[in-house]
């Protein structure tokens, strides 16, 4: 986008302090975001929303530091919409009751082989045998619908009967935090629909863009090519459910990942497509008073604001609009699109619109983008007077260093990095952005017409995409294309960023290259480990199942795997994969799975596809094999090894059982006189054989839950002859089987044995060594330790 002789350099003074003043909002909406609980909770929002008009007047007309002004506004605002949302939450009360609600779908649903999701906008809540409306302060839900065979169509009023609970996630170490993820969609509880009469719909969907996108949807599901169906949804309307994993893992190689959701990347590509073409199609005069580059910036905010409209609107795609519109309304008013001035503006509006977008990984990485370009351009991308070669080795070269620049960024953002990133996004950039992307818009807008033309642009689409896969699959196997790092310090994150920016500064200048040194802490972080004769164990939260990690000096062992619950949700590849590269570990010396169940075993296949593993132990069952497709070993009785100074034992099984959960592996770490039984699924019968057969030897420290806190185990003989100082339920919030049980709860009370749940504790780390004697264990707790607002407190 070119503007007049009137641009200003990217490094010249801004004026009135803008970029001061935005910086300073910025800092105050995160200061807001790092607190573990809300600070001045006891003013309402009325108070608050009197406040920010004064803090403006103040800003205005005040001679105090506008500055701490503009600091204090972005807190209180981050303030004023982190406690709405915190106060439409679904209170505990309401949490496994059946509720009967009316509202609207406000999105356009996804679609499983099992259950159809979609958000779900609350107009009332009515309990039909009072006659009297109930209003539990939840005002967007999201919803799953088992096995409903009826096409939902957004915009449809529906009567549903449903159980909700609050937004709750699983809390591990380097995980996905989904309850950060409810927060910026507004979603305020979530739940599923009860199968009942009274569920109905109460109005018909009327013309929308939401319908459109699913009328899209539909013209995409129909082409016979169905292997990029998924990523042509997330390209056209931002659909990105359908992906399959292995996709995204092929995206995530190759550091392309950006790619497939729309943002400032797409929206930003496409409006400079159309921007230099109607410019440069555009006569010299034009019969009215706009310039040529004024025309070009309305038709291309007009295209952006189109495509924005076909993604939903979701919280990316406003951030990328509300940047354009800034900058393509700074060539309106003939001022420079590129300039400290005009991103500070549209980093303030970004921030008033929503400031929880600083919560998003997207904010940091468009804002930086577009800092990188005017860097690099100097605030003015000329084309004029250069030939095409010149002006195809520019761009060319400053997309490779927008790459490269952004990479200590997600270096620290995702502890990965990829070395082929540069390399893929040159190949995929200008094929996506420039061929790929204006192609499916104008198949959508061929929609509105005529659907054969569509589909047939929608099957040219298809094949492009499959050469595009072609490269990207290509690169991706290249040794060593993605590198994948442990956790790093606060003060190795701020040196790569710091030593990324220097990267970035003229040419020429000295010291430049000083930058190199400040990225080398985060590549070679020093990680903590065990000493000898110690291990470290960690019981992660994977909701409703189980997998432990056992760490010792120079080993690991992961003892079950979570469960699979379906093709794109595999805790193994969501949660276990995540935490063992956020730890360091780039392999595993074994692998244990107690039993069949799927809880315990279905993220296996997933973990051995992704992290190497030494040796695979576990049950007697044929099915074992079919699980890892390697050779395994089965746990016996009697079976003992020792790493570094501890001693791993096998007390079971020691003949076939009937039930599978009796089959379970019963593993005891010990180092001195400390020790751990993990003890699977076993239930109560075989305690007592254990009891009989190892007696005051299973006296240990630590105790994991038979089947998950379930009745038929933990028998009081069981707790009696372990007398466990803690003892540990891995089970999911509010889970259907009641675990763990009541009478379980009430047998440790009377043995006076503290409990934790990793469905309120998060993930559960605890460091043991030999001579701890009767001193209490150093126990960590996600939910305690790393401690946020919007997490959820029960």
């Amino acid at each position: 986008m070119v503007s007049d002789n009137r641009d200003v350099s990217i490094y010249s003074k801004p004026s009135n302090s803008l970029p001061v003043l935005a910086l300073a909002m910025l800092l105050g909406g995160c200061l807001l975001q790092l607190q573990p609980v809300l600070q001045w909770v006891i003013w309402c929002e009325a108070e608050m929303l009197m406040l920010l008009p004064i803090t403006l007047l103040l800003l205005v007309f005040s001679k105090l530091p506008r500055m701490l002004l503009m600091f204090f506004i972005g807190y209180l605002w981050a303030l004023l919409y982190a406690q709405i949302y915190l106060s439409q939450q679904l209170p505990e009360s309401l949490v496994g009751q059946d509720l009967v609600i009316q509202g609207v779908i406000s999105d356009v649903p996804e679609y499983t082989e099992k259950s159809t999701r979609f958000n779900f906008n609350i107009e009332r809540v009515v309990d039909q045998t009072e006659g009297f409306s109930v209003d539990p302060k939840v005002s967007s839900v999201r919803l799953s619908w088992y096995y409903h065979q009826q096409a939902l169509q957004p915009g449809e009023r529906w009567q549903l009967t449903v159980r909700l609970k609050p937004p709750h996630g699983m809390q591990n170490p380097g995980g996905f935090d989904y309850e950060k993820w409810l927060l910026n969609q507004g979603i305020h509880a979530t739940g599923y629909v009860r199968k009942d009469q009274s569920n109905h719909r109460l109005e018909a969907a009327s013309a929308s863009i939401d319908r459109l996108r699913q009328s899209i949807m539909q013209r995409i599901r129909s082409l016979s090519d169905t292997e990029y169906q998924g990523l042509l949804l997330a390209l056209t309307i931002g659909y990105k459910s359908q992906i399959e994993p292995q996709q995204w893992q092929r995206l995530i190689d190759t550091g392309t990942s950006h790619l497939m959701a729309i943002s400032g990347l797409h929206i930003g590509l496409v409006a400079t497509l159309v921007f230099f073409l109607v410019r440069h199609l555009s006569p010299a005069r034009l019969p009215f008073t706009l310039t040529a580059q004024q025309l070009a910036a309305l038709v291309s905010l007009f295209v952006a604001g189109f495509y924005a409209l076909l993604a939903g609107f979701s919280i990316p795609t406003q951030r990328a609009f509300v940047m354009l519109l800034v900058m393509l309304g700074a060539i309106l008013l003939k001022r420079p699109a590129f300039s400290l001035n005009t991103l500070s503006l549209a980093l303030i509006v970004v921030l008033i619109i929503n400031p929880f977008s600083v919560l998003q990984a997207g904010f940091w990485l468009s804002f930086l983008a577009v800092l990188i370009i005017g860097i690099l351009t100097g605030g003015r991308p000329k084309v004029n007077g250069q030939g095409r070669i010149a002006r195809l080795s520019k761009g060319l070269r400053l997309q490779w260093m927008i790459a490269l620049g952004m990479l200590p960024l997600t270096m620290v953002l995702f502890q990965q990095a990829s070395v082929i990133s540069p390399l893929a996004n040159l190949v995929a950039i200008p094929l996506i952005g420039f061929v790929q992307v204006p192609l499916v818009l104008l198949a959508s807008l061929l929609n509105l017409f005529t659907h054969e033309a569509s589909v047939v642009l929608f099957q040219v689409a298809s094949w492009l995409m499959s050469v595009i896969w072609w490269s990207l699959e290509w690169l991706s196997n290249t040794p060593h294309a993605s590198v994948y790092l442990p956790a790093s310090s606060p003060v190795a994150s701020v040196l790569a960023l710091i030593g990324g920016t220097i990267l970035l500064l003229p040419a020429g200048l000295p010291g430049r290259y000083i930058g190199v040194l400040l990225l080398l802490p985060v590549l070679f972080v020093k990680l903590e480990r065990p000493l000898s004769g110690e291990f470290w164990m960690s019981v992660l939260d994977v909701g409703q199942g189980l997998s432990i990690l056992i760490r010792t000096r120079d080993h690991a062992l992961l003892y079950d795997a979570g469960d699979r619950f379906s093709e794109r949700f595999d805790i193994g590849e969501r949660v276990i994969v995540p935490f063992l590269r956020y730890q360091g570990i780039k392999q595993l010396d074994a692998m244990m799975i107690s039993h069949k169940d799927r809880d315990h075993s279905g993220g296996a296949s997933a973990i051995l596809r992704h992290i190497p593993v030494k040796q695979l132990l576990g049950y007697r069952d044929e099915n074992m094999q079919m699980l890892s497709g390697q050779t395994h070993r089965h746990c016996r009785k009697g079976d003992s090894w020792n790493w570094d100074g501890v001693r791993f034992e096998v007390l079971h099984p020691d003949r076939e059982y009937s039930k599978s959960n009796n089959r379970s592996c019963v593993l005891k770490i010990s180092s001195g006189d400390s020790s751990v039984i993990l003890p699977g699924d076993i239930a109560s019968s075989v305690e007592r054989q254990l009891v009989k057969a190892y007696g005051t030897r299973l006296k240990s420290q630590v105790l994991v839950l038979a089947h998950h806190g379930s009745s038929t185990s933990s028998s009081s003989q069981w707790l009696q002859q372990l007398t466990p100082a803690l003892v540990i339920a891995s089970a999911g919030y509010k889970n259907r089987f009641g675990h763990p049980a009541e009478s379980v709860r009430k047998r440790l009370e009377m043995h006076e044995i503290p409990m934790l749940n990793t469905a309120s504790a998060g993930a559960i780390q605890i460091k043991i060594s030999p001579d701890m004697g009767n001193q209490l264990l150093q126990v960590n707790r996600q939910r305690k330790d790393v401690v946020h607002y919007w997490n959820h407190r029960f």
